[in-house]
């Protein structure tokens, strides 16, 4: 790994903080560990399971890096690969990381989220308006944070990870 991969990754934190991710599937092995160092890991139809956002995330580091799931310390994001390879600077890394976090605080501000909180479960919350008049007050409400959305989904898809759906798992068939 290089120390520009390490400087993007410590800039970034999006695989952390529920960007990308709903939750990572742990290795049963690590659970006890992971509960030593006050990781919630909870059973989840089979799998055992860490919630998204982390909760050891701090800004953008990680407070329990060294003992950290295997498949957080197995990822990788084809924006770092990238940068790893010599096919991208630092500096070019760091635009679609700045894009992420603006499109992110258009959509926390419009659906009113909390930092620390799942842009996923609040976006899925939302309910289909039941009259045209509320239709048309969501569009003005919600238009803007709904097409920050699309561009979120698909530059998440181009620069950092092409499954990205928006709130799944990470580490079921790919590590992280």
């Amino acid at each position: 790994m290089s120390a520009d991969g390490d400087a993007l990754c410590t800039d970034c934190g999006l695989c952390c903080d529920g960007t990308f991710y709903g939750s990572v599937v742990v290795a049963a092995a690590e659970t006890e560990r992971l509960a030593r160092v006050r990781l919630p890991v909870v059973q989840n139809e089979g799998a055992c399971t860490m919630a998204q956002p982390c909760t050891a995330l701090r800004g953008r580091l990680c407070d329990a890096y060294a003992d950290r799931p295997s498949a957080c310390a197995a990822y990788e994001c084809e924006l770092r690969k990238k940068v790893n390879a010599g096919a991208c600077s630092l500096t070019e890394a760091r635009e679609p990381i700045a894009a992420m976090r603006t499109l992110l605080v258009t959509i926390r501000q419009a659906f009113e989220i909390r930092e620390g909180d799942s842009i996923w479960e609040k976006i899925l919350t939302l309910e289909e308006p039941a009259t045209s008049e509320a239709a048309a007050l969501a569009v003005v409400t919600y238009g803007p944070a709904i097409a920050a959305v699309g561009e979120l989904l698909t530059l998440g898809r181009a620069s950092f990870e092409p499954r990205f759906a928006g709130g799944g798992s990470r580490g079921e068939d790919r590590t992280r």
